[in-house]
């Protein structure tokens, strides 16, 4: 079922940040996005050794495509975060991972930023998602994306996944 939100929690360490008395550094977010994500793959997708070794075989590549930064206040050395992502606009061969950052001891965001990844065969193709992957994406999208989804698959709510 859709809805579920991953959360990675981080601490940050003071190589995070600029010279200028703590404040994170604005790469680090961006960083935080790929720790979150590949953390989420990790955690979510079961299989994801044996997509790796598709990987390592030449058959499957991700790619980020897109990437959008949002800063909304600093964050400083020491200080607890949570990053929750969830994803979106799930198409055939691609789809967008939302990231928002939250100072854990004021509970309010501090970044909201997504990616758009999407897969190739190493030759500049477009393949579709692995299916292992596609199920966690599903799980961890809106409703409505997921609704989205279904519809624009021509999909039956509660049926196995069929392609068109």
């Amino acid at each position: 079922m859709p809805g579920k939100i991953f959360e990675l929690k981080h601490t940050i360490y003071f190589n995070e940040t600029n010279a200028m008395g703590g404040v994170v550094y604005y790469a680090n977010y961006a960083k935080w996005q790929g720790m979150a994500r590949e953390d989420y793959f990790i955690k979510t997708v079961p299989e994801w050794k044996v997509i790796m070794q598709e990987v390592a075989k030449g058959n499957v590549n991700m790619i980020t495509v897109e990437e959008h930064s949002h800063f909304i206040r600093h964050a400083f050395f020491g200080d607890e975060i949570v990053i929750k992502l969830q994803t979106g606009d799930i198409k055939k061969y691609s789809f967008n991972m939302t990231f928002s950052i939250i100072k854990a001891d004021i509970d309010e965001p501090i970044y909201t930023g997504w990616q758009k990844l999407a897969f190739d065969d190493f030759k500049g193709n477009f393949i579709p998602i692995p299916e292992p992957m596609l199920r966690s994406v599903l799980e961890h999208s809106t409703e409505e994306e997921y609704k989205k989804y279904l519809k624009r698959h021509d999909i039956e709510q509660g049926e196995s996944k069929k392609t068109k």
